[in-house]
């Protein structure tokens, strides 16, 4: 299954008009995230926020947690597992989500024996509020690397799973890395909240190494976006479609051709309402580090003209909410010695984008977070300080790029 298609553009249907509106009034609000807790993750579902994050107990071992925001106001934090054997890493951290109806699930990474990157995903169902004992969806047993996992719900008892597998690297030298016999490959698989997979599928058998993947579902199925690679080494982004019964051959979203022999740990954001779809990424290609964007009206078959959010000064991180028809991107840019975290506004004709705060550079701020709930922008991140860490929430009104 080597890549060989470009997605197909619609015609140029707009004009792009970028410009720095007035800083948002980003404000503040406390969060139950002790100190010591670091990587956020941000779910939206109706009104209710959800968040999970990983907090550093000091003896060695870690605690997966989450709260719901609702009502603005948190509801009491809850403890999912406490271990000393799970991988925690800056962009690779766990995920939550949730329907109308409550928590659905939250995955998070467990070491196993055979080398620094030898883990497993582990994701906990979650039945009428209450969670189950964590499940393995990949099905091999090799000690490689499994994770950068994104879900969604399916239906009333079953979510969508993908995930970066590494099974077929097992026992690669350092010469076979960049034989695509040997690459990382891309799976997906059904998980019922009663703690069954249903369902595996491989998408994609070469894609990179440690890039995030983000899944939406629309009225036409499920969209998952993730950083391909090829046999030169080119590294964009790609789709598949999912139709409820397989999915489609890999598409190139846009030609950036960036030739780069290693994994820039910077995967693709997407974002979907209804038939509305955005799909922002970060590309190094040509030595102009900037963020792109796409948006589809018709679920993700078709998209608009790529656009740049972001260049020069790019950093990446990209995250992506769409709320009452409204698109909205974050993303890290640079500045001397601090990183700007961003959020633009996109709409047929223009783009508007305005600075949220300033961060660490350091890998430890993690990938910052943006969802939408109700006329609220909420993003989430890890503050870093000389001696701890913290999560910082803040919200910024919608109404300033409207």
């Amino acid at each position: 299954m080597k890549k060989t298609s470009f997605l197909g553009i619609l015609p140029f249907l707009f004009l792009i008009y970028g410009c720095q509106s007035d800083s948002p009034s980003a404000t503040s609000f406390e969060n139950p995230a002790d100190l010591n807790s670091k990587f956020p993750y941000l779910y939206a579902t109706n009104n209710s926020l959800y968040m999970s994050w990983i907090s550093s107990n000091g003896d060695g071992s870690h605690s997966l947690n989450y709260a719901r925001y609702d009502g603005g106001a948190w509801d009491t934090p809850q403890t999912i597992a406490r271990d000393s054997s799970w991988f925690v890493n800056w962009a690779d951290f766990p995920s939550i989500i949730a329907d109308q109806n409550g928590l659905l699930a939250i995955h998070m990474l467990n070491k196993k024996p055979g080398g620094p990157y030898a883990y497993d995903v582990n994701i906990y169902p979650f039945q009428n509020g209450k969670s189950r004992s964590p499940l393995v969806p990949h099905t091999d047993s090799t000690a490689t690397e499994h994770g950068f996992v994104s879900m969604v719900p399916w239906d009333d008892d079953t979510i969508l799973a993908v995930w970066l597998d590494g099974r077929q690297s097992a026992n690669r030298t350092e010469e076979q890395y960049f034989d695509l016999d040997y690459a990382m490959t891309l799976r997906a698989a059904f998980i019922s909240t009663s703690g069954e997979i249903k369902d595996s599928f491989l998408i994609d058998d070469a894609v990179c190494d440690c890039c995030p993947t983000s899944l939406v579902k629309t009225p036409e199925g499920a969209l998952v976006a993730y950083r391909d690679r090829t046999e030169k080494e080119i590294r964009d982004i790609s789709i598949s479609r999912f139709d409820g019964t397989s999915w489609s051959d890999p598409r190139t979203i846009h030609k950036d051709n960036w030739n780069i022999r290693a994994c820039p740990v910077n995967g693709p954001a997407l974002a979907a309402q209804d038939s509305l779809v955005v799909l922002g990424w970060y590309t190094g290609a040509d030595d102009n580090p900037r963020v792109q964007a796409v948006l589809s009206q018709d679920g993700g078959n078709n998209f608009q003209d790529s656009r740049v959010i972001s260049d020069q000064k790019a950093i990446g991180r990209v995250d992506a909410t769409i709320q009452n028809g409204h698109i909205y991107l974050s993303f890290l840019e640079n500045s001397s010695d601090k990183a700007v975290l961003q959020i633009a506004s996109l709409d047929q004709n223009s783009i508007q984008s305005s600075t949220v705060d300033t961060l660490s550079k350091s890998r430890k701020t993690g990938f910052p977070q943006l969802e939408a709930i109700e006329d609220k922008l909420i993003l989430a991140w890890t503050a870093v300080s000389d001696t701890s860490t913290s999560i910082k929430t803040v919200q910024v009104n919608a109404s300033h790029f409207n």
